[in-house]
């Protein structure tokens, strides 16, 4: 009688179950109960598929049932080959997770005035204060609370401006398996404090990788925060990642999210506006590779009058691979002096190429100005003969037109060493 097949649920179970081994006689404590509460939420929801209306364009299901029977769940560090090559030249601290845990070696904690960081290197200093995210929101949320295994929580005291960026770096590379990392963030920038946190993402290793991440961020009156995320993901790696932000009056928010690869990878970014006079700026671009899948999910959430939003997000889709977009901005009735607007812009450079994009307004309050739209077609013929007619080969042609089409957003990353590094990897991408 053949064994049957283990399921992703089974090997999550599993891993759940080991978890619970480490607890050392804490199973009664706070953190082990809301993880308890959170994975069995878990089990009853299940992983989405199609059906679920918010996964309908997300195979996440079916990769995760199909390559990630069993997996890695806390790999050897000493087993882990990392490519120095692969870390970006980055100012400020570098703060480096391998395979979900914290590695040392790799990292270079800045001991600055006003910045405190705490890395978290075992499950329960994870729980240590209540969860910003809404467990029931999305269910790979409660995933990570369950099984979160290590992180950072940064906390940015008022006042306090960062001259260098604060860089989170996570690198997926086993020799001996498929990988699961779950880490968990918290960044919090107190009253009239500045900073910019950027969170790397490098796959590509020797295995595929599940990465499971949330970051929960939060800022202060007054306080500006620049959030860049980058995704270098490998080709078969699978990644999901929830970040939410709070922001009080007069804050600001930055947020800028490129993607480079992977077989899926799913951006979840919640935005609540509960302070008066605060701006919110959301920029992204995804280009994914072969037959993979990028999918951007976003919510800002006006709850107050007089604020602003602004949103940029432009993808690049060649044969076989699929974008997914969508925006929702609401303004609730007592956001009156509103201001939303949200653009959505695609190139489609072959006809198997896909793009499911559904910006949309909900608003419940009447004196607003607030405005949404897509955009998607193919590389504009006209320009293409402009170039051609000046000398310039076809392929060199579209390089040119496709390279401003994206640095409309790259431009936008203020910190230079990161932004060349973003421009740099989208000469290669549209070389390949």
């Amino acid at each position: 009688m053949s064994k049957q097949k283990s399921t992703i649920l089974d090997v999550l179970q599993q891993q759940f179950a080991e978890l619970e081994k480490q607890m050392n006689g804490a199973t009664n404590s706070d953190a082990h109960l809301a993880r308890k509460s959170a994975f069995d939420s878990f089990k009853e929801v299940g992983l989405p598929n199609r059906k679920h209306e918010e996964y309908r364009y997300t195979p996440l299901s079916k990769e995760l049932n199909s390559h990630f029977e069993s997996f890695i769940a806390n790999p050897d560090l000493a087993e882990v080959s990392v490519d120095l090559d692969q870390l970006p030249d980055l100012n400020g601290c570098v703060i480096v997770f391998v395979n979900g845990s914290f590695h040392g070696p790799l990292s270079k904690i800045c001991l600055e005035q006003g910045v405190d960081i705490q890395v978290s290197v075992t499950q329960n200093e994870l729980m240590s204060n209540e969860p910003e995210v809404n467990v029931s929101s999305d269910v790979f949320s409660g995933l990570n609370l369950a099984l979160a295994s290590s992180g950072v929580e940064i906390k940015i005291a008022k006042g306090t401006v960062l001259k260098d960026p604060i860089n989170l770096v996570h690198i997926s590379n086993s020799k001996h398996g498929r990988v699961l990392a779950m880490p968990r963030h918290k960044i919090s920038v107190g009253e009239n404090a500045q900073a910019t946190i950027t969170e790397i993402f490098i796959g590509g290793g020797y295995h595929s990788s599940f990465t499971n991440s949330v970051m929960e961020t939060s800022i202060a009156p007054h306080g500006i925060l620049n959030h860049y995320k980058v995704g270098f993901d490998g080709e078969n790696d699978l990644r999901i990642d929830n970040t939410t932000c709070r922001q009080e009056r007069n804050s600001v928010l930055n947020t800028l999210n490129v993607n480079y690869g992977g077989k899926v990878v799913r951006n979840n970014l919640n935005i609540l506006v509960e302070g008066e006079h605060c701006e919110t700026n959301l920029d992204g671009l995804y280009i994914p590779i072969s037959d993979g899948n990028i999918d951007n999910h976003t919510v800002v959430d006006h709850k107050v009058p007089n604020c602003n939003s602004n949103e940029l997000y432009k993808g690049i889709m060649g044969e076989n691979a699929t974008g997914v977009f969508n925006g929702k901005v609401f303004v609730r009735q007592h956001a009156q002096k509103t201001n939303a607007f949200q653009s959505n812009k695609n190139i489609l450079l072959a006809d198997t190429a896909t793009i499911n994009t559904k910006p949309q307004l909900e608003i419940w309050a009447d004196d607003v100005k607030c405005s949404h739209g897509c955009t998607t077609g193919q590389m504009d013929k006209e320009q293409l003969f402009y170039l051609r007619a000046r000398g310039i080969d076809k392929q060199s042609a579209r390089k040119l037109l496709l390279k401003a089409f994206a640095e409309e957003v790259i431009e936008k990353i203020k910190d230079e060493r990161l932004r060349a590094r973003v421009a740099a990897v989208l000469e290669e991408k549209l070389d390949s």
